[in-house]
């Protein structure tokens, strides 16, 4: 089998039959597609069977479970995917056909992964920011790739990799590829880019990641906790720890604040301060050297908004308490753990 798509639904119905229909027009037989419905509670999971068996066929698997997020779909799906390569699918988003044929002529290079440019908004995205060509990744050249590893949603992944370093997401959450950005770089030897389009991101349809802020958007606390402790793990190096120590402020302070953003004071400021509280205990615990406000200055964001950013860091220095298990509490009545 060449590539397995693992594709989880979640209440989907209404929003993937545009990807349905892209698998429909896939014929060849060495491609199967992993379709969880993961918990759905509209008529997501009679329109997989509807699909399956109208393509009596092409290599259809089906599982239906329980809730236990994107990540826990991915990890069934994964469990039972037979492809050398596969490739993680969003139910609302789609793929190019010819992404599929471009996989089978390099299937025998034995990449770990195939990373292909993705299409958003009618615009071109390189999540990597790479020239087209083979990258061969040494102990030396291992920081850059940690620090240009893109989007997991536009990698063929090989299985092998996977399977055999129990490379796994973590469940019950969403922003569940942010810790994969952690752990994928230490695993890989050899990747290719391509310049061809493999993976169509659609913004028609609303999404936790995109949508106004709820008790899921703490999720991205959790996952980029559990990125650093794994990534830790892995690296050899002060300079791979100091790349995955900026890594982790971005995405558990800087982006959680950002998320929470509000020019004028409101509940959101007493959100920011509660997870800027904590970072500073996760500071302690990690051992992190980078200073807060450094980091602020080295992001992305125009000087106004790093000129806020720094002004609530100060201002959370008001909370005095532990967050742990306030931010333990509200995941636990999230995922119903």
């Amino acid at each position: 089998m060449l590539l397995s798509l693992v594709i989880p639904f979640f209440n989907s119905e209404k929003k993937s039959k545009r990807l349905l229909e892209t698998l429909a027009k896939i014929k060849q037989k060495d491609v199967e597609f992993v379709l969880i419905n993961d918990g759905s509670t509209d008529g997501t999971y009679g329109l997989l069977k509807q699909f399956k068996a109208s393509l009596l066929e092409s290599n259809v698997a089906l599982i239906d479970q329980d809730n236990r997020g994107p990540g826990g779909a991915r990890n069934s799906g994964l469990k039972i995917a037979k492809g050398k390569y596969v490739w993680f699918v969003d139910s609302d988003d789609d793929i190019t056909l010819e992404s599929i044929d471009i996989v089978r002529e390099n299937a025998n290079s034995d990449y770990d992964f195939i990373d292909f440019n993705i299409e958003k908004s009618k615009e071109l995205l390189n999540s990597m920011d790479l020239e087209a060509g083979e990258y061969i990744v040494t102990d030396d050249s291992r920081i850059k790739l940690l620090q240009k590893f893109g989007r997991i949603s536009s990698k063929a992944v090989s299985r092998k990799l996977l399977i055999e370093n129990n490379i796994f997401y973590p469940e019950y959450c969403v922003y569940e590829d942010n810790p994969l950005r952690f752990i994928y770089p230490f695993f890989v030897r050899k990747f290719l880019k391509v310049q061809a389009i493999g993976y169509i991101h659609h913004l028609e349809f609303e999404s936790i990641t995109r949508s106004k802020p709820s008790l899921r958007t703490y999720d991205r606390l959790y996952t980029a906790i559990y990125g650093l402790e794994a990534g830790l793990k892995l690296a050899t190096n002060s300079e791979e720890v100091r790349v995955l120590e900026e890594k982790f402020i971005e995405k558990y302070m800087i982006e959680s604040a950002m998320k929470f953003y509000s020019i004028k004071p409101s509940r959101y400021w007493l959100t920011t301060w509660r997870v800027m509280k904590q970072y500073r205990s996760l500071e302690k615990r990690f051992n992190i050297k980078i200073k807060p406000f450094d980091a602020i200055e080295a992001s992305r964001f125009h000087p106004k908004v790093k000129s806020y950013l720094k002004i609530q860091w100060a201002l959370s220095h008001s909370i005095r308490t532990d967050q742990t298990r306030y931010f333990d509490n509200i995941r636990k009545k999230t995922w119903n753990l």
